[in-house]
């Protein structure tokens, strides 16, 4: 749980191994002229790469859903380390194979047209060291997905926090205040809930915690007790 900006990136069919191990080394150099903390080497993803997976999401008589990881048959990747306490961000891309073997039964995994690569990146928590940190952070996510369009790819971007495709800094800030006070509600609620087991979130540690939590209690009292009851009763195996 936390503000984050989910993407996919999509190359099509056309492109060889070889010219995508180009392009993504292009990319990551653009990344390195960015400023952020760290980049990664240029990896070469082998099939049993934990990341950058897709999933097949397969419906369940209880009418909830199984979601079926399909990890990348190839493909070339970099991490991207933006700023403290903002999640790290994937980029790259892969090939997956169109079919999944999963209970018995082969699923389509509708991943199989092309080189494509789809993540999150969570910038929430960036906000613990200020406005400023987080907005770098934050647009510096947007600025890497952007320049893949410059080298001929489809680049989707869903933005949690409004900032993106207006570039909206007020539209930001005003989802920041909404998600951290939600969040520190909610983590509050169930330390005071928890009956001894253990409550772990970055949001304790937030400069402004308890302003947080106090603003999102009213504004989300209803909601939050009713997370806290369904999330009680899961860690509580009721």
């Amino acid at each position: 749980m936390g503000l984050s900006i989910h993407y996919t990136l999509l190359a099509g069919d056309a492109l060889t191994s070889a010219e995508v191990r180009k392009l993504v080394a292009r990319a990551r150099v653009f990344a390195l002229g960015l400023g952020v903390e760290s980049v990664s080497p240029l990896i070469k993803v082998e099939s049993d790469f934990p990341l950058a997976q897709e999933w097949v999401a397969l419906p369940e008589s209880d009418g909830g859903a199984t979601h079926v990881n399909v990890p990348p048959d190839t493909g070339y990747v970099f991490n991207v380390t933006l700023g403290q306490d903002c999640e790290s961000m994937l980029l790259g891309l892969c090939r997956y194979p169109a079919f999944v073997k999963y209970g018995g039964q082969t699923l389509p995994t509708k991943a199989g047209d092309g080189w494509r690569l789809r993540d999150a990146c969570k910038t929430q928590y960036a906000s613990m060291h200020g406005w400023e940190h987080f907005l770098r952070c934050h647009r510096t996510v947007i600025d890497l997905l952007n320049h893949w369009r410059t080298l001929g790819l489809q680049v989707r971007i869903n933005d949690e926090g409004g900032y993106w495709p207006r570039r909206s800094e007020k539209a930001l800030r005003e989802s920041l205040g909404e998600m951290n006070g939600i969040v520190a509600a909610l983590g509050g609620a169930l330390k005071d809930d928890a009956g001894g087991l253990s409550v772990v979130s970055p949001i304790f540690q937030h400069p402004q915690f308890e302003r947080l939590e106090a603003e999102g209690a009213t504004r989300h009292r209803r909601k939050t007790r009713q997370a806290v009851k369904v999330i009680g009763k899961v860690a509580r195996g009721k």
